[in-house]
């Protein structure tokens, strides 16, 4: 039967690529994947594509539905499924043409990745031939392995601010202007010097949508050849982004520099399809996108341009735009993600990111040996250092001297190692604010065309005066810091201090509104659930933009402030007959049919980013999320890990794991997990194989 079996997949496995058909032998009989407690999947088998293999089986067990959107995305094929509200994104991924860079690139890929991401695919296939019941239509399969890879090369671009910018372009508004967000991550890296017991730590803590294509899912993989990785991916990934291994651990959060350049093409009626470059006219490339679009019975077609700069648009005055983004030029950032995943120490650890594939993310980063490390990373062009271009707005197509094609390498980058403070963080601000006064950067000393952050933000003016606060930092410490809910005292909106006019609203002129005045006026700053004033901000946080439209001092009036208040008083009365409520009575975290108060907003350590949901309420869809604390004891022994994710493993609401880690979230408490392979397999709840 063995015999059998194996023929039978092989032979199902040869319609799996179009190109690399050198399959790595897999033996599911030896691939073990154990359940936790909460259900996180424990990878164990002999070879890092079987590891792999064994990942793609277990995740889709709990999300299969999403990596498949994933899959169609990669074949541009994504509207098969979604109808018209994916046809932008089959556009935009036959735009951009990641394939066309895959293609190029693929054979210069170290065959050891290109086996593990074969392991992965076959997985998926598998799942799929003995699941047919659950796949989403006939477009999913067979998967290409030059698609997958485009697939990853595409959601880096986004990432890096594609999403941003097209639709900018696209309404007339594309300066890349200047702010704050108050979306991102957090990272903490803590040496010896700054630890009451003397062991390094780390904070991992992802700050994305709490579900679909960017929600972490949490999983442990174990190789026989060397891997030993626990901690979060995405739907569709075939390794771990970022957590921890027996030696050293690191977290990803993101980085503001300039990843995207826009290009403004010199066109004429007298030259249709053309544009001028140093006096020459070029032919724009065109190559028609097919949307296959669910309920249409035939193909639609729309035009995709490409100038020497990068896939370009046109806006509707029919000028022409391009992007140029250094994502779209290197397909191995997944390649270089398994290098630092299968790194053992420092050294191998600094040689990944030496390879310089991965477009953005800055990296905090700590390890047994007591090193810390932090990285503002980034793929960079060399721009035109000349003055008169504006590398921060849109840039003149109409010339080389615009055009870059080579990149800084690693050692050009805002970085720190082992700072005398013991300390480093990111909170998505300034690399030149990572650690005490005395030891950070000088941006003078980093080309300004990079378009570094220089500012803080709410998160990381918090976190620092925490830090400082403590000579030594322990373990139970780094937890309070993270989980913290906050605001400065100094609060820095991307309104700035304009809505300090808020606090100053005379209540006894305003009687229906004085109980919202006094409550804001009244309010520590703390965002707990139970509090009156933190609802009052949090309503007032997305109305003050509003309230200001048109005031060209960007500073919110008195007056302003007045109506930012009848606005909050008319939205409560309206929608819940009472203004007598805290933040929990209107900001909720939602699982299924089920909902809970919600403390957080946006731009606090713990944050929450909401939308409107029903009956007045808001719905969390994204913050504070995959959350994991690393310490590395002084014995060498194993990391001590901590680990919460906001929902529980499975996307299945039949499944016990639906939001079984639902309380731990809000209740700001931790699960322990392992990478004792032993103690894993003697406390797990299902062991088996997957078949």
């Amino acid at each position: 039967m063995k015999l059998i079996y194996s023929l039978v997949f092989s032979m199902a496995c040869l319609s799996l690529f179009a190109q690399n058909t050198n399959f790595p032998d897999i033996h599911v009989d030896k691939i073990t994947i154990a359940r936790d407690s909460y259900g996180v999947p424990h990878i164990f088998a002999p070879t890092d594509p079987e590891v792999a293999y064994g990942l793609a089986w277990a995740h889709a067990e709990d999300d299969f539905k999403t990596i498949q959107t994933l899959i169609l995305t990669g074949k541009g094929k994504l509207s098969t499924y979604m109808g018209k509200e994916g046809a932008p994104v089959d556009f935009v991924f036959g735009l951009l043409n990641t394939r066309a860079t895959v293609d190029q690139q693929i054979k210069s890929m170290d065959p050891k990745f290109i086996q593990l991401l074969q392991g992965y695919l076959m997985g998926i296939q598998a799942y799929g031939k003995a699941h047919p019941k659950e796949i989403l239509n006939k477009h999913v399969f067979p998967i290409s392995l030059e698609d997958y890879i485009a697939t990853s090369m595409f959601s880096v671009a986004v990432f890096c601010g594609v999403d941003k910018t097209l639709p900018k372009i696209l309404n007339g508004s594309i300066a890349n202007l200047p702010g704050f967000t108050g979306e991102g991550s957090n990272a903490f890296a803590i040496s010896s010097k700054k630890s009451t017991t003397g062991e390094p730590m780390l904070v991992i803590n992802a700050h994305q949508p709490i579900e679909g294509a960017t929600a972490f899912y949490e999983a442990h993989l174990q190789s026989e050849e060397g891997w030993n990785m626990l901690g979060g991916l995405f739907p569709g990934a075939p390794l771990i982004f970022h957590g921890a291994s027996p030696n050293l651990a690191w977290a990803h959060t993101v980085n503001m520099q300039d990843k995207v350049d826009v290009f403004q093409l010199q066109t004429d009626k007298k030259h249709p399809g053309q544009y001028l470059v140093d006096g020459e006219w070029l032919t724009l490339e065109k190559r028609k996108v097919k949307l296959h679009i669910k309920g249409i019975p035939f193909p639609v077609s729309k035009m995709a341009y490409k100038s020497i700069y990068g896939p370009t648009v046109a806006n509707p005055k029919g000028e022409f735009f391009s992007m140029r983004l250094p994502s779209l030029m290197d397909a191995m950032a997944l390649q270089q993600w398994y290098f630092m995943n299968k790194a053992k120490n420092w050294s191998e650890f600094k040689s990944a990111l030496e390879q310089n594939h991965l477009a953005m993310f800055n990296i905090i980063y700590a390890d047994k040996q007591d090193n810390i490390f932090y990285v503002s990373n980034g793929k960079m062009p060399y721009r035109n250092p000349d003055p008169k271009y504006h590398w921060n707005s849109t840039l003149p197509g109409n010339t080389r001297a615009t055009l870059w094609d080579k990149f800084k390498p690693f050692n050009e980058l805002p970085q720190h190692l082992n700072p005398a403070s013991g300390y480093l963080f990111n909170t998505n601000h300034s690399p030149f604010l990572a650690t005490a006064e005395n030891e950070n950067l000088n941006p003078a000393n980093y080309d300004k065309n990079d378009g570094y952050e220089t500012y803080h933000n709410n998160r990381s003016r918090r976190a620092k005066d925490l830090i400082d606060s403590y000579s030594k930092i322990s373990f139970e410490d780094l937890k309070k810091i993270k989980f913290d809910r906050q605001l400065p005292k100094q609060i820095l909106y991307p309104y700035g201090y304009s809505s300090d006019s808020l606090f100053m609203v005379d209540e006894s002129k305003y009687p229906a509104l004085a109980p919202l005045i006094t409550s804001l006026k009244n309010w520590d700053h703390v965002t707990n659930p139970d509090s009156k004033g933190a609802l009052v901000y949090n309503l007032a946080y997305s109305q003050i933009s509003k309230a200001m439209k048109g005031n060209a001092q960007n500073t919110l009036t008195l007056e302003q402030g007045v109506d930012v208040f009848q606005h909050i008083y008319d939205y409560l009365m309206k929608n819940f007959g009472t203004i007598d409520l805290v933040l929990g009575d209107v900001q909720k975290l939602v699982r299924g049919k089920e909902e809970w108060p919600q403390g957080g907003m946006p731009d606090v350590l713990s944050a929450v980013m909401s939308k409107n949901h029903e009956n007045g309420k808001k719905k969390m869809v994204s913050g504070d999320a995959y959350i994991g604390f690393v310490k590395f004891p002084k014995d060498g022994s194993l990391p001590v890990i901590e680990t919460v994710n906001t929902f529980g493993a499975s996307s299945n609401p039949e499944s016990p794991h639906f939001a079984d880690q639902r309380a731990l979230y809000q209740a700001q408490k931790t699960k322990t997990m392992s990478l004792d392979k032993a103690q894993v397999l003697k406390t797990a709840e299902k062991i088996y194989n997957p078949k």
